[in-house]
């Protein structure tokens, strides 16, 4: 899977002061309430939201801002969200005008195959520096959309940037599945407008156009069986799902049971059962071919254990064999316990307030009890990212 990212760097965003991670392409986090989690998957969605939507858009859903900044920065500090692949290195600056965040980003699109900046566009700009393959030089151009990133401009301006491409493709291919926001009211009452496409909405409210367009294509390709499988492993009495036209653009799902003789509609299976099937297909809906990033809030909500393990199992699979990079935010000890120590992140708030990220592998002081106790065990026995008491750890320790 050559385009993934490889690290992330945050300074300001929120409680993440200053962090930098590197990138797996199965990344669990875990932590106490408020350390940080959520925030992280978010700086990934919210350069993907500027990127498709604009940045007004994008800070609107944010709040403008408001609060965003973290409240230890220095004053006039930026926010900066760095993005780091095998080829090029993209920082996007966030800076504040009247208490708002400034629609003009600024932007620093390095080649790292090149070393040179294809990119360089100061905070509150119009315009924006694009360097020319042809003419292997800089200048400046307006920017026709300043409220968008430069990015999007450059590649039209600059066809030949294979690097910039591949970044801006994988920006457009990030998806955020948050287990709280699922419109799991729509799918049980209503179903799902009937379109063409084979990748589920955020809130999953395409789930059963999706299925029924993935089922169509069954003889091509293995992504419905994949989904239905697990399924099956997942809730051993589950057969099939039964998906049918319910009006001139309207899909409906149905649960085939083993111990049924009639199916049973979405409205009358448990919500465990739909959110299994939203986080399958958002897995493998796309196929192997497309280097989609999936983002997971709390995936665990409403699943039996057996079918959280069964969850990882699918995650570990999509991430090994179908060119999809993962991650996961989750309080769960039976998730998190399903993955290698390199895999899992501890996320923690310090004295001053700011997240610290740390691989478990990296925490010396749990090394010899991860020999005879799975990580869950030790963050419920708060050996691992406590929430009854203070942090301690030292920082780069």
């Amino acid at each position: 899977m050559p385009n993934k990212l490889t690290c992330l760097k945050v300074k300001n965003f929120r409680s993440l002061a200053d962090v930098t991670v590197d990138i797996n392409d199965l990344n669990v986090l875990f932590g106490s309430n408020g350390s940080g989690k959520s925030t992280f998957l978010d700086t990934v969605w919210f350069i993907r939201d500027c990127a498709i939507n604009g940045v007004e858009s994008a800070s609107t859903a944010r709040s403008h801002g408001i609060g965003a900044l973290w409240d230890g920065a220095d004053e006039g500090a930026n926010i900066s969200i760095t993005l780091e692949t095998e080829k090029v290195e993209y920082e996007v600056l966030i800076g504040y005008s009247s208490g708002r965040i400034e629609p003009f980003v600024g932007e620093k699109l390095h080649s790292k195959i090149r070393n040179i900046d294809l990119i360089n566009r100061v905070i509150g700009s119009d315009k924006s520096a694009f360097y020319s393959l042809d003419f292997q030089d800089s200048g400046v151009f307006p920017l026709r959309d300043p409220e968008k990133l430069a990015l999007s401009r450059y590649i039209d301006f600059e066809d030949g940037a294979e690097e910039a491409s591949e970044l801006d493709r994988l920006l457009h291919f990030v998806h955020l599945y948050h287990s709280r926001d699922a419109n799991l009211y729509r799918l049980k009452s209503r179903g799902s407008d009937s379109s063409y496409q084979t990748w589920l909405w955020e809130r999953g409210e395409n789930l059963w156009s999706v299925l029924r367009n993935l089922h169509d294509k069954r003889r091509v390709d293995n992504r419905y069986d994949t989904i239905i499988d697990f399924m099956r492993e997942g809730f051993p009495s589950f057969d099939d799902i039964l998906l049918e036209q319910t009006g001139p653009t309207t899909v409906y799902g149905s649960f085939l049971e083993r111990k049924r003789q009639k199916p049973i509609q979405a409205s009358g299976v448990s919500d465990g059962h739909l959110q299994m099937l939203i986080h399958l297909t958002a897995l493998f809906s796309e196929g192997s071919n497309r280097n989609s990033l999936i983002l997971f809030d709390e995936p665990e909500i409403s699943l039996h254990p057996w079918a959280i393990s069964v969850f990882a199992k699918a995650a570990k699979l999509a991430a090994e064999t179908w060119s999809k990079q993962i991650f996961i935010a989750t309080h769960s000890p039976v998730l998190m316990s399903q993955f290698n120590s390199e895999n899992i992140l501890e996320t923690e708030v310090d004295e001053i307030g700011q997240t610290v990220i740390k691989r478990v592998s990296e925490i010396d002081e749990v090394q010899d009890l991860l020999e005879d106790y799975p990580v869950g065990s030790l963050y419920m026995a708060e050996a691992i990212a406590p929430q009854s008491k203070p942090f301690s750890r030292i920082k780069g320790e």
